[in-house]
């Protein structure tokens, strides 16, 4: 099948985000929380994109994700194998490798930060995406704000006015220490 509609480099790269994350077998735990979730890393990682997240229900959110997304489905670039509507499971789709071919050179610039995402979150539940990408934007927040610290202290309280006591605090606390030790955050 060959691509019906114009496409750009974030439609390229949310496409290679969903094949980075499908396993051998060609099953996924891609969905509608965990793309944002990966995008939204990669850009803090220095992915360039156009898109501007904002916190949302489920933690950093853009809504011009989710309309690319329904580009890329419609151009059969990306496909939607889920069994259930109030879910999806991205997998790419027939039309992929040839919008692969038209950002080659990006694609393979950007090729590892792509896949460090894809492979150290992937394969992270929703709840969990949500948790360790809210506390990032948290952190980004904060640090925004205050200038000095202490991070972890101000981070969390900054958290928690967000998500309430939907996390319990060993949760928060030790998703925080993994953001450090990933270099993500600082401590």
């Amino acid at each position: 099948m060959s691509l019906t509609l114009e496409h750009r480099w974030e439609h390229a790269l949310i496409a290679a985000t969903v094949a980075a994350s499908t396993n051998g077998s060609g099953q996924s735990r891609l969905g509608r929380t965990a793309i944002q979730k990966l995008l939204y890393f990669m850009n803090i990682l220095g992915v360039p994109m156009r898109y501007n997240f904002d916190i949302h229900h489920y933690g950093p959110f853009c809504s011009s994700v989710m309309h690319d997304v329904e580009w890329l489905l419609a151009d059969s670039v990306i496909e939607d194998c889920s069994q259930e509507s109030r879910y999806s499971l991205y997998v790419p789709g027939e039309s992929w490798q040839e919008l692969a071919k038209q950002y080659q050179q990006p694609l393979e610039q950007f090729r590892e930060p792509i896949q460090q995402v894809c492979r150290a979150l992937s394969d992270r539940s929703p709840r969990e995406l949500e948790l360790i990408a809210t506390l990032d934007f948290a952190f980004r927040w904060v640090r925004a704000g205050v200038g000095n610290g202490p991070w972890k202290t101000l981070t969390i309280e900054k958290f928690k006015s967000i998500k309430k006591e939907k996390f319990d605090d060993a949760e928060i606390d030790t998703s925080y220490d993994s953001l450090v030790r990933a270099g993500l955050i600082e401590g």
